[in-house]
């Protein structure tokens, strides 16, 4: 098929680093489109900012279809980058393999949270319009998250797309919006054990914590569309999986989910989880989370549980709009 063709073709050549991209047949209805795909299928091809622009000549019966993708360094740092880039994504490999998808899934989500801080600066440029400034287009690139450890949520979510797709899993990215503030928005999905699900590693690190600095939320690691829609858009015309599964959501995952709070139960997922830096209580919505709230904290049931007793005398809290408590506890 043309399509097939054009596809092969240019993404053989983009690969490369083409600056020019020229086909001998008339393609024009359809290579746009094909560089579309590519970018959504390929974020390892960092440099490309996803701009382009293409001509068509006729010449008799000679066509001539040329695309020109924008680039925005020279050849020898183009070099260099992905000198820097293979290294950079290597490293992350070796340290995320997991014995298990869900596991391999997680250790990307933690590697890519820690070593990554969300670049406000490039953020701001973005938003207010700026796209010939090399350093802030960078900041949308897998490159940004992976080697330069500075990104947005573009680059968190190519840099999750890029990792997880060396270890064969199936990963995609979602354009969108935020539901609290209307502005663009890009974050994952990902098949897990044959499952598709929501991601977004932006929101779930610290940064974008509510309450105490410091807290990972898991609020975004393996949700339904359902879950996903309570604060965020999906743009319209955006291929995404419907997302219905649940295996392998973090809180059902680690066994501190519950359908309604009620006191006992919450002390045993409690329990069970001392000793790690930060408890979790996940909860199905607003109005269990606000009574876990009021019994546990206002009124310091919490402290009713032996073992917290025993060992701690004060504890930090977070809460978030997606249901989840979270519980650190400091040593007397």
């Amino acid at each position: 098929m043309q399509n097939d063709k054009t596809y092969s073709e240019l993404l053989k050549q983009l690969s490369l680093g083409a600056r020019e991209v020229v086909f001998d047949y008339d393609c024009s209805d359809t290579v746009m489109k094909e560089f579309g795909r590519i970018m959504a299928e390929h974020p390892e091809l960092f440099w490309l900012t996803g701009s382009c622009k293409y001509s068509k000549s006729v010449r008799g019966n000679e066509v001539k279809v040329t695309l020109i993708p924008e680039i925005m360094i020279d050849d020898d740092e183009l070099k260099r980058r992905r000198q820097r880039f293979d290294q950079a994504v290597k490293a992350f490999v070796n340290a995320c393999k997991g014995d298990s998808e869900f596991e391999t899934v997680l250790k990307i989500h933690e590697a890519i949270i820690d070593r990554t801080e969300y670049n406000f600066g490039s953020a701001n440029a973005l938003s207010a319009g700026v796209r010939n400034d090399e350093a802030a287009v960078r900041g949308m690139s897998a490159y940004a998250c992976l080697v330069d450890g500075h990104a947005v949520c573009s680059g968190y979510a190519k840099a999750f797309q890029t990792v997880a797709e060396k270890f064969g899993i199936k990963a995609g990215r979602v354009q969108g919006i935020k539901l609290d503030g209307g502005g663009p928005h890009e974050w994952n999905y990902v098949y897990v054990d044959g499952q598709p699900y929501h991601l977004d590693v932006t929101w779930d690190d610290p940064v974008f914590a509510k309450g105490v600095q410091g807290f990972r939320t898991y609020d975004y690691f393996c949700v339904t569309t359902e879950e996903i829609l309570r604060t965020h858009g999906i743009d319209k015309g955006c291929d995404v999986p419907l997302c219905t599964a649940r295996d392998c959501n973090f809180f059902i995952k680690m066994g501190v989910a519950l359908d309604r709070y009620d006191f006992e139960k919450a002390a045993d997922m409690i329990r069970a989880q001392i000793g790690r830096d930060t408890v979790y209580l996940k909860f199905p919505d607003q109005n269990e989370l606000s009574a876990a709230v009021e019994d546990l904290l206002k009124k310091q049931r919490v402290f009713e549980i032996r073992e917290i007793r025993e060992r701690f005398n004060s504890l930090q809290t977070s809460t978030t709009v997606n249901g989840t408590l979270a519980l650190r506890f400091m040593k007397k």
